[in-house]
């Protein structure tokens, strides 16, 4: 599996190098991953983390707009993402209702790792 990232890209061959991969952060302590699986461009799996908050947004096929992953936060509102290689350079507003716990991410790559598949452990919101 290909993890990039921003200015940086790991190439993963086990659950192990997939967390450390994911483990990374930035000065920011943030981070921005693209998942694919070998030389393919789709599906893919991508993550932007700020803190202890994340969304992920999978893409099932080129042309089609995604699913985002619901269920984090229950309040209203927004949350500004900010990582290195966000725009802008300030951080991204992003919706409370696509957020989820930090500690979410590793068993939805980890799942998207061995099946190709959107992660049947959080819902999603198809775009």
């Amino acid at each position: 599996m290909k993890v990039n990232g921003y200015r940086r890209a790991w190439e993963v061959n086990n659950i192990e190098g997939l967390s450390k991969a994911l483990a990374w952060r930035d000065s920011h302590n943030g981070a921005v991953f693209w998942l694919t699986h070998n030389n393919e461009s789709f599906p893919a799996l991508a993550i932007r983390i700020s803190g202890d908050l994340a969304d992920v947004h999978f893409f099932p096929k080129q042309g089609h707009a995604g699913f985002r992953s619901l269920g984090g936060l229950n309040e209203e509102g927004t949350t500004r993402l900010v990582y290195e290689g966000c725009d802008p350079a300030a951080g991204e507003e992003t919706s409370n209702q696509f957020l989820i716990p930090i500690n979410a991410v590793r068993d939805i790559a980890i799942e998207f790792f061995r099946s190709k598949h959107m992660s049947t452990g959080v819902p999603w919101f198809e775009l």
